[in-house]
């Protein structure tokens, strides 16, 4: 802000001097990067801070904003009153992009500010500035911010921007020395309005004097502390842990409000001085530190005294009471994360009763216990674990094997991770148990953490690997495998891992479609895309076990063109037994060919077996494409489309700072499916009764969008013919959780049994993090019925704007015959075709009958012929049933 008289400014204005002599607006934040590739935010906007101590008018003010070098002054209108350290936020234009939506804006423009260079005012007036690069001392400018390139600025211009970076005012807003370059720095883009907490400068620009305080004075009734920039003084506590930069304390003399936390943590920058039970006084500023991770504007602060001195008062004090969490003490809501949208940090007061992420919050920093601690998440490789409290008796849905199952609207916030504190938890399975668990409630990575202090009582579950039952002979078993970025250059004890699941667990299947196989030398980025030396050694180990000689068909992709592991090329592909099962090889697929549906003379067939759908389509840009292959098994033809769709590895946290989370993963599998779909819709559209099993790891849940857009083209969820306890294949932060699927047409349905083989994911010890799912499809061999029939054919008549030879058979049947049935044609000539057949059977072209027929009964069919050779035409017909 312009260092000149502030009553100039408001005597501009119309006001009354007295009552806002001593408010100082400033602009404190612009950001122009809102929808822009790589933001968060969808919108542009403004921010202002009131740097004073007494409240200021807005009514009839206004932002206005000009391009670096421009003289061409657009406006937003402002209003309202702007408090003592309070901050108001300007929405301005969106752009495409973004995922985020602005906290609730004070005021609303459509003003489309540059991402790099331009020029903000703050003006006590409505009226467009006239100037261009003298505008900062203009009268009727209250602040002045230039920026990047621009013309015009206080002293030097601000740095410039970017798309995920935003010009922010020093010390939160209280820095102003006149000069923009000074004041003003890049950084992550926070947009605060009047319902953050506010922060009050002293008349140097920095904090107010010292408050003395207790640590549920600094906490607050929010998730953000109502002190934050505030030095407090002769804050009380009893040390209750120690950490390798600062130690926590808890409050002995706790108030009684559930809402604050009487703990907090003390940042000492290096190794504590202190002990556990000394009772202490601290001074320090406080602060709000925002943990790191792949997702840190998304993460909740937590509350911390920083630079702190501290006094001793005594030694070897008894800690405080643990807060139990459970039914003998406090309860998590069992749904409910957060019942607001937005950003939670400005939601006003915690409601822990209701919302999750608020419970736990009304605990940060301190001593709590969960008594009774079941394991719904095993170990991982960092030695977290998850469980639930009293064995997990206040949760809906449980599995079987002791872990806990997600639902739509229901992610199971009474969940909580177990990380390692003073205490190391130890290796842990899915089932596993405890008598009780104590330690320090903390925050980080999108999730609360429970520093682990004591664990006593342990009880192992002894959970064992399932082993699914053997096909038999008439069935065809299909499963589908996650190999989690399978290489050549792998240990022999993945391989074997593998096998013996493959194997053992599920029994060799007939076919399985396998996902995150890499190329033959791994991660290492050279250029090489094939995976034979892969395929090879997973084969070695399954013979080694004891399974059949399979063979396998894939295509590789381009070289880093469909995500995973930088260098890893990981594509789907099919192991199959040819013993079992055939394989239908038509040339043509690659990686960058688009594989179509086509009619046959036997019905439906893709153009190129194996093929690849639609790899050049936006929804499958640097991700995984489908892969389709035909198979035949006992005469019945099988269209096989494996996937591995979207990860959702960038969705919001389910404990994030934004609720609901935004799925920013998601419109991209949506539109994968859609494609999908759309294949599939093809292949039933030419035949309704085709046998299509579209398979794989789908990331996402049976109760998606995505998933729902599969189920909308005729394909059945076979997962969702288990109980909702046995629906998952996936352990994910101790939610068990269905990201494979196995889908198929209606032709199978009433036909197929599946199971979820359990092997890996509720295991600290796994050869994969996916479980293999396998659907067992009874398809038994067709029945030549054509000795039951006797048939006539008729003469045949030609159309010639149709190109087609129509005519009739005449079946009469001299024996009832269960249907369905279908009436196949043998001894075509070459080059002729069936042009109205809907079917496949036996390897023949055919055409499918209505229903069964009784000793007697006559049926006629028409046929029609595609002929462009005019060869003579004949055949015999056959007749099938067991369809």
């Amino acid at each position: 802000m312009k260092q000149k008289d502030i009553a100039i400014a408001i005597a501009m204005a119309g006001l009354a001097m007295p009552a806002l002599a001593a408010g100082l607006p400033v602009i404190s934040q612009v950001y122009g990067g809102g929808g822009n590739s790589g933001s968060v935010w969808r919108n542009d906007f403004i921010e202002l801070f009131n740097r004073g101590d007494a409240p200021v008018t807005l009514d009839g003010w206004s932002v206005q904003y000009a391009s670096a070098s421009g003289s061409n002054w657009q406006k937003t209108s402002l209003s309202g009153v702007l408090q003592a350290g309070q901050y108001y936020l300007v929405q301005q234009a969106a752009g495409a992009g973004g995922t985020q939506n602005l906290p609730n804006p004070d005021a609303i423009g459509a003003l489309t500010l540059s991402g790099t260079a331009g020029k903000v005012a703050l003006v006590n007036n409505d009226t467009p500035l006239p100037c261009g690069s003298s505008c900062a001392l203009t009268a009727n400018v209250v602040d002045f911010v230039g920026f990047g390139s621009a013309n015009n600025a206080e002293g030097g211009a601000a740095p410039a921007p970017s798309n995920t970076l935003s010009v922010l005012r020093g010390a939160v807003g209280c820095s102003d020395s006149n000069s923009n370059s000074a004041d003003f720095s890049t950084g992550m883009p926070v947009p605060r309005n009047r319902a953050t907490a506010p922060h009050l400068c002293g008349d140097d620009g920095g904090p107010v004097e010292p408050v003395q305080a207790r640590i549920h004075d600094i906490q607050g009734r929010a998730h953000l502390s109502p002190l934050k920039g505030r030095q407090v003084v002769q804050v009380p506590g009893v040390v209750t842990a120690l950490m390798s930069n600062g130690f926590f304390m808890q409050d002995a003399e706790p108030d009684n409000d559930p809402v604050t936390s009487e703990g907090v943590f003390v940042y000492t920058g290096s190794a504590p001085t202190v002990q556990v039970g000394d009772a202490v006084q601290v001074n320090g500023l406080v602060t709000e530190y925002r943990p790191g991770g792949s997702n840190a504007a998304e993460n909740l602060t937590t509350t911390e005294i920083t630079a702190p001195t501290v006094r001793m008062i005594s030694h070897g004090n008894a800690l405080p009471v643990a807060t139990v969490i459970g039914a003998a003490g406090r309860q998590a809501p069992g749904a409910l994360i957060h019942m607001g949208h937005g950003d939670v940090e400005t939601l006003g007061v915690l409601v822990p009763s209701v919302n999750a992420i608020d419970f736990y919050e009304s605990l940060e920093g301190m001593r709590v216990q969960v008594p009774a601690p079941v394991v719904v998440g095993p170990s991982n490789a960092a030695g977290d674990m998850v469980v639930l409290p009293d064995n997990g008796s206040a949760t809906q849905t449980r599995t079987p094997r002791g872990g806990v199952v997600v639902a739509a609207g229901d992610f199971n916030p009474e969940r909580l991770t177990v990380v390692k504190g003073v205490a190391t938890p130890p290796q842990v399975d899915v089932g596993d148990r405890f008598a009780a668990i104590s330690g320090i409630l903390d925050y980080g990575n999108g999730d609360f953490k429970l520093l682990a202090g004591e664990l006593s009582g342990l009880a192992r579950g002894g959970l064992s690997q399932e082993r699914t039952r053997p096909q038999l002979v008439n069935e065809l078993a299909i499963a589908s495998f996650n190999l989690e970025n399978l290489s050549a250059g792998d240990s022999a004890g993945k391989f074997d891992g593998l096998a013996r699941q493959i194997v053992h667990n599920l029994q060799s299947p007939d076919i399985v479609a396998v996902m995150e196989v890499q190329d033959n030398d791994g991660a290492a980025n050279s250029g090489e895309v094939d995976a034979g030396r892969t395929f090879a050694r997973l084969f070695q180990s399954i013979s080694q076990a004891g399974g059949p000689v399979y063979q396998f068909r894939a295509i590789n992709p381009l070289n880093g063109q469909d995500g995973g592991e930088p260098g890893g090329n990981i594509r789907q592909g099919f192991l199959f037994n040819p013993a079992r099962v055939a394989f239908i090889d038509r040339p043509g697929g690659d990686a960058v060919s688009a594989i179509s549906v086509q009619q046959g003379s036997d019905g439906p067939r893709l153009s190129a077996s194996p093929g690849r759908i639609e790899p050049a389509n936006p929804a499958f840009s640097n991700s995984r494409k489908p892969l389709a292959g035909e198979f035949v098994f006992n005469g019945r033809k099988v269209f096989l489309i494996a996937n591995h769709f979207n990860a959702k590895t960038t969705d919001q946290p389910l404990f994030g700072r934004f609720q609901p989370p935004q799925l920013g993963t998601e419109p991209k599998r949506m539109q994968q499916t859609q494609v999908v779909a759309q294949f599939v819709s093809r292949i039933l559209q030419a035949d309704a009764q085709a046998g299509v099993v579209v398979l794989g790891d789908m990331n996402d849940f049976e109760f998606s969008p995505a998933l729902g857009i599969l189920k909308a083209a005729g394909l059945r969820d076979l997962v969702e013919n288990l109980p909702p306890g046995e629906r998952y294949t996936y352990v994910y932060e101790g939610n068990s959780q269905a990201l494979d699927h196995i889908l198929v047409s209606a032709g199978l349905a009433s036909r197929t049994e599946y199971d979820v083989v359990h092997v890996n994911s509720e295991f600290a010890n796994q050869t994969s993090d996916h479980e293999p799912e396998v659907a067992r499809i009874s398809l038994p061999p067709l029945v030549d019925g054509s000795a039951n029939f006797t048939w006539q054919a008729s003469g045949l008549s030609y159309n010639r704007a149709t190109g087609i030879y129509q005519g009739t058979v005449t079946l009469t049947a001299t024996n009832a015959m269960a249907g369905p049935l279908a009436l196949a044609l043998a001894d075509l000539p070459a080059g002729v075709s069936l042009a109205n057949g809907n079917a496949t059977v036996a390897n023949l072209p055919a055409i499918r009958l209505p229903g069964s027929v009784t000793a007697g009964q006559r049926l006629t069919v028409t046929l029609q012929f595609r002929n462009p050779g005019n060869v003579r035409l004949g055949y015999a017909v056959r007749v099938y049933s067991g369809l």
